[in-house]
């Protein structure tokens, strides 16, 4: 939840994307705060915006809760997930995130965020399934584009390999 806070910049959003009260985001909030021994958001009229240092934290978190999830696969009772990948400076859309969350809660594999400094050459190494890009001019040759966000002089792009696996071509019609 606290990374959801993070990206949608939102305690309501957050709370709405996991189905829970406010009430129970502010105490995992307050929970991870006290546990990391600073703050780790700033709480204004623009919403809850990244305190400063604390996005090092963020992203351990991020990793943590990837690790949860990886753990669960150990059992060979699901599959692996499948990866989403893209910059740190490029966050995720709210809508996008709060897609991924419905659909880890209800379809294997999971979907899973990783943060590189080049998605797109993971992709074409297979070392991921999506990249996630901003881009403001033509699309790449040979991938499959799905437009998540577009704004005046760009867009968040979501690039897959063409004939993706069924699971994730589903994934993709949802977002």
């Amino acid at each position: 939840m606290v990374a959801t806070v993070a990206h949608t910049h939102s305690i309501s959003e957050a709370a709405r994307v996991h189905g829970v009260a406010q009430s129970t985001v502010t105490r995992s909030v307050a929970a991870a705060e006290k546990l990391v021994g600073f703050p780790l958001f700033r709480r204004g009229v623009e919403g809850a915006q990244l305190a400063t240092g604390a996005r090092s934290a963020i992203t351990l978190i991020e990793r943590i809760v990837g690790g949860f999830d990886e753990l669960r696969t150990l059992g060979g009772e699901r599959p692996a997930a499948f990866r989403l990948a893209h910059r740190a400076d490029v966050q995720l859309p709210a809508h996008l995130e709060s897609t991924m969350i419905r659909w880890n809660r209800e379809h294997t594999p999971h979907a899973e965020e990783v943060i590189l400094d080049d998605p797109i050459a993971a992709l074409l190494a297979g070392e991921v399934e999506i990249a996630m890009v901003l881009r403001s001019g033509p699309g790449i040759e040979d991938l499959e584009t799905h437009v998540v966000k577009a704004m005046r002089t760009s867009r968040v792009e979501l690039v897959n390999l063409p004939d993706p696996p069924a699971e994730l071509a589903e994934f993709l019609l949802r977002v």
